[in-house]
């Protein structure tokens, strides 16, 4: 007797504009059925509301998979794989007040004599990450005659949905109107294309969100400085020729007994493969006389003053610094600097008000009374937290110091000598403690006498060694590269030692080595290599991109594991076995 077959799909629910949306199809059957047809439907569509109206254009995507023809299901399960390419220039999914954007893939099983299967199933098509574009900082302002205005500055132009977007306002012509505040908003604007090609566009707000900053009339000519987080859920900016979403940040300053004033900065919103970086600043007021006194005084240390703003930055002995003016930390503002180096490893965290670490034996002016020390390993801190360390972060009012960078700040003018001449020297003799600090970081204290054999293997691989941490990254073997880390927990003695080869071309899939099923999918010399390699190991991790072994620590000498490495490439090479190119259907 016929039956409706149970359905389940399988597939990328997420997909990128360019991508190849792969779907496997698992029919179960608890008869024969016969049926005419199975296929499966990608379609992408755009819906637009105008007025009263509900515009549905032509689907913009429309592609169709037979995966099979007349024939009959036999009882059990049947698997059949469709593949459909997104177009490199398909917009991506969007739901908004007027206007949507959505795929999905559509399932027909024609059953002669029977009802048939229609089942639909959304697909998401979401932006590709690009390369993030150089900070760009905007500024504008609403001056008119003598009404009153708003300036806006903006650390950037140019976020990723969760970016903090960083600026300030300043007021001007307000005294005696009465200032009730200020919202900063972050408003999307949708724009439809109307039917009518000589008609204007029409725009609607589809998106608003809204924080507020104190003012009053008293702070006109002061530079407020505000943070704006923006939502993770918001969509990037786009235009798909028919719609397009447009986003902005605006200011709007309320007055008593007078219209507000606004000023709206155009924003672009997109999603980018990395964090925001360090580059340009905000433009501040007075910037002409004080730029000539920051690139005089920062080129006696070799370091470049910013194109637009108040910041220095270049090169203190081997780190990466930073110099400029917290204009938000007090009523005359603060200097600021910034160092940056390789990381020590050490778990190390230098604060403020508290000591943990007991060092009062060698105690520098109060250097514990005044910071708070936490590390791992209390050895290796007391080596690196040296005397000359300690005074070198006394000379700041605050710090703020861990294994790869240090802050500091000096309450203290920034605009002019001798101020920012001091904080310079001071920032560039802990520049040179830092360096030497580096110098001088022991091995973990359970492994103090192994940093020889750990050198000496990492040259012989050409790896990086990093010995806060005992660990040696990028070794090379056998055209392999592979990663030797020794973990901690908690405590200066060492829990695991973990070996990573880094498969490259990256397998297939995943497997567990401790589930029956994904190991009897792999070949007998596959299966032989991997439970002689778990043999060996503690534990034993294998991903598509790489192959983890874990081992007792500490481990004195690298150099005894070659073979176990070996067993690793050789394990890698089994499970990705001969790559042949062959259709997916």
């Amino acid at each position: 007797m016929r039956t409706r077959p149970d359905v389940e799909l399988r597939m990328s629910r997420t997909v990128h504009p360019g991508d190849v949306v792969l779907v496997e199809l698992v029919l179960r059957c608890r008869g024969k059925t016969p049926v005419d047809a199975i296929a499966l439907h990608l379609e992408g569509m755009q819906v637009a509301r105008v007025e009263e109206r509900v515009l549905v254009p032509p689907h913009f995507l429309s592609l169709v998979a037979r995966v099979s023809g007349p024939t009959t299901l036999p009882e059990g399960e049947q698997r059949y794989r469709a593949s459909f390419p997104v177009p490199a220039d398909a917009p991506c999914s969007y739901l908004g007040t007027r206007a949507e954007i959505r795929y999905g893939i559509t399932l027909s099983i024609a059953i002669p004599w029977w009802l048939d299967v229609q089942e639909s199933y959304e697909v998401l098509v979401t932006p590709r990450p690009v390369t993030r574009p150089a900070r760009s900082p905007a500024a504008g302002t609403t001056a008119r005659g003598d009404s009153p205005f708003v300036e806006v500055s903006l650390d950037d132009r140019v976020f990723a949905p969760g970016d903090e977007i960083s600026g300030a306002v300043a007021l001007g012509n307000v005294q005696g109107r009465g200032v009730r505040g200020i919202e900063i908003s972050l408003v999307g604007v949708e724009r439809l294309l109307s039917v009518d090609r000589s008609a204007p566009n029409r725009a609607t707000e589809a998106h608003r969100f809204t924080a507020f900053r104190r003012a009053d009339s008293r702070d006109e000519g002061r530079e407020l400085p505000f943070r704006f987080r923006i939502p993770r859920s918001v969509a990037p900016s786009f235009d798909a020729g028919w719609v397009a979403l447009v986003w902005g940040l605006e200011v709007r300053v309320e007055l008593a007994r007078a219209d507000g004033v606004v000023h709206t900065t155009p924003l672009a919103l997109g999603v980018f493969d990395s964090p925001p970086g360090l580059g340009a600043m905000r433009r501040q007021i007075g910037s002409g006389r004080w730029r000539a006194v920051w690139e005089a005084v920062g080129a006696r240390h070799g370091l470049s003053l910013d194109a637009l703003e108040l910041r220095l930055s270049g090169t203190l002995s081997g780190a990466a610094a930073s110099v400029w003016i917290d204009a938000g930390s007090s009523s005359s503002g603060a200097l600021a600097g910034e160092l940056r180096w390789p990381s020590w490893g050490l778990d190390l965290e230098v604060g403020v008000r508290r000591f943990l670490l007991a060092l009062s034996s060698e105690d520098d002016e109060g250097f514990g009374r005044r910071y708070r020390v936490r590390g791992r390993d209390p050895g290796q801190v007391r080596a690196v937290v040296a005397g000359p360390l300690r005074r070198a972060l006394l000379a700041f009012d605050d710090v703020r110091l861990d294994d790869e960078h240090v802050s500091v700040r000096s309450r203290t003018p920034g605009h002019d000598q001798p101020w920012l001449g001091a904080f310079l020297e001071h920032l560039a003799a802990l520049a040179a403690e830092i360096g030497a600090a580096n110098e001088r970081i022991p091995p973990p204290t359970p492994m103090a006498g192994m940093r020889a054999a750990w050198e000496r293997f990492a040259a012989e691989v050409h790896g990086r060694f990093e010995v806060g941490r005992m660990r040696i990254r990028d070794a090379q073997i056998d055209g392999a590269t592979f990663h030797l880390d020794t973990c901690f927990e908690r405590g200066p003695h060492p829990e695991r030692s973990e070996i990573t080869l880094v498969v490259e071309p990256p397998l297939d899939a995943a497997l567990d080595p401790d589930d029956p099923e994904q190991l009897r999918a792999a070949s007998p010399r596959a299966r032989e290599a991997v439970k002689g390699l778990q043999a060996r190991t503690r534990a034993l991790r294998i991903a598509p991109h790489s192959i983890v072994i874990t081992l007792p620590a500490p481990l004195e000498d690298p150099a005894t594991l070659r073979d176990l490495l070996g067993e690793q490439l050789h394990v890698a090479a089994l499970l990705r076995g001969p790559r042949a190119a062959r259709p997916y259907r």
